[in-house]
């Protein structure tokens, strides 16, 4: 029996145990959750600020980065264009050389042939020559041919004939010599031609592929560009937007240039009407006096009359003005200007590139891209200077965006220099064929650059027509 209540109580204790544990569980997790939890949202909100601004930076330079990259592809497609364009000159003018080349060849190779036909010939003149000669084998046998001859006269005829028929032989061989030489000469031309011709093939061959090599650059340029046509535009709508500013400047500049110049012709033909005019007066005021006192003289007034006249003639040559600008001069030196067009020099000094073309053109693969210029961009290298392209005078040296504008006057003709860092002259001064007018800044991306103009009074010309 009392074994039977241990076990009961043991079994009663057994079942209570899982549900106390159940209720400490419960108990615990409705204390855990009563807990507060404690967030600090200043800290958070700082959090979140520092991250948009770091967002907000990353971004900016990846927008920075692009914009860079894009400027430097559209110089690089500019400048692979003008690269491309010169390689296929070169190609052509090459492809001329080796067509000249060939005919050559082809007039060698005939000469040669005709020279070997005409050296055959001589041989076997000479070989039958040789022949006949082997019949008289001996000097006795043409002493017994001289010698019995039926009189003097056939003796000398023999003689003669022998004397000729030596000088024949000898003159067949020194003919075979000449068009061996002849032969020679001719097939090492050939040789020389062909070798050269093969060095323009090899030449011809490398440029093919340079070209060809900046062409696919070109291309990948062209894709990345037009990937991002939205930058490249606003881009290019910036850089026109400070080109025709520059060019309006330049434009007054100009146009102030050719009105001040206007006006000292026009002061200048005044003042020598004004001067002609008073010797006229003063000419007609002398021949007056003169006859008036001619008249007490009636004896010498012929003779009076011629003199004062003579007189009046050299006055007139001695004394005439010469205006302050000479029209002959001006187009004397416009003319001279107009002469070398295409063969003046560049007006940069050192190695350069044409990063912008004249007039309105649209770059390679970009379709939807134009570009508008008045003049040429020529990138240069570090430290280059700017020179005049011909003689001429400095009318005019200004400040703008930060550096100089240089004009110079060649007659008619007037040429910009934009973009200086400084200058080394003065307005007025007469500057000669490559004279260092300055250096050369740099622009807003850190490159050597000038902008360079050409114009026929207000008419505006392209420069790569003039410059080489």
């Amino acid at each position: 029996m009392i074994a039977r209540r241990y076990i009961y109580i043991l079994l009663c204790l057994l079942l209570a145990m899982p549900l106390n544990a159940q209720k400490a569980k419960r108990s615990t997790k409705t204390t855990q959750k009563a807990k507060p939890v404690k967030v600090d949202k200043k800290k958070q909100l700082q959090q979140q600020k520092a991250e948009a601004e770091r967002q907000r930076k990353l971004q900016q330079q990846k927008a920075q980065q692009l914009n860079k990259n894009i400027r430097t592809n559209l110089d690089s497609l500019l400048i692979l264009d003008h690269q491309i364009t010169r390689q296929g000159k070169s190609i052509d003018s090459l492809n001329g050389e080796m067509g000249s080349m060939q005919m050559r060849i082809d007039t060698l190779e005939a000469q040669l042939k005709l020279l070997q036909k005409q050296l055959e010939q001589r041989k076997s003149r000479y070989a039958h020559a040789l022949r006949q000669q082997r019949r008289a084998k001996s000097i006795q046998q043409r002493l017994t041919f001289i010698f019995s001859a039926d009189n003097f006269s056939q003796l000398l005829r023999r003689m003669r004939y022998i004397r000729e028929y030596i000088t024949y032989q000898r003159a067949q061989g020194q003919l075979i010599k000449e068009k061996q030489a002849e032969v020679t000469q001719t097939h090492n031309q050939l040789l020389d031609a062909r070798a050269t011709m093969q060095v323009n093939l090899n030449t011809m061959e490398q440029k093919k592929k340079a070209l060809q090599g900046m062409k696919s650059a070109c291309q990948t340029k062209a894709d990345f560009l037009n990937k991002n046509l939205a930058n490249v535009q606003q881009q290019i709508a910036d850089y026109q937007k400070k080109e025709q500013a520059l060019s309006a400047q330049i434009d007054k500049l100009i146009q102030e240039e050719i009105e001040a110049e206007r006006k000292r012709r026009a002061e200048a033909e005044a003042k020598r009407r004004a001067e002609e005019a008073m010797r006229k007066a003063a000419a007609e005021a002398e021949a007056k006096r003169k006859a008036q006192k001619a008249q007490n003289n009636q004896k010498s007034q012929t003779t009076r009359k011629n003199q004062k006249t003579q007189n009046h003639r050299n006055n007139q040559n001695n004394n005439q003005v010469t205006p302050l600008f000479s029209y002959s001069t001006d187009s004397k030196l416009s003319s001279s200007f107009s002469s070398n067009k295409g063969r003046l020099p560049m007006p940069v000094t050192g190695g350069y590139n044409v990063v912008g073309h004249y007039g309105r053109y649209t770059p390679p693969g970009l379709p939807g891209v134009v570009l508008v210029n008045k003049g040429i961009d020529i990138r240069a290298q570090a430290g280059a200077s700017a020179r005049a392209i011909f003689d001429g005078e400095v009318t005019g040296v200004f400040q703008y965006g930060g550096g100089y504008i240089v004009m110079l006057r060649h007659g008619r003709y007037i040429s910009v220099y934009s973009g200086l860092r400084s200058v080394q002259v003065a307005k007025g001064q007469s500057v000669k064929t490559r004279s260092t007018l300055g250096s050369i800044g740099t622009d807003n991306d850190g490159h050597y650059t000038l902008h360079f103009q050409l114009r026929n009074e207000t008419q505006e010309l392209n420069p790569e027509l003039w410059v080489r």
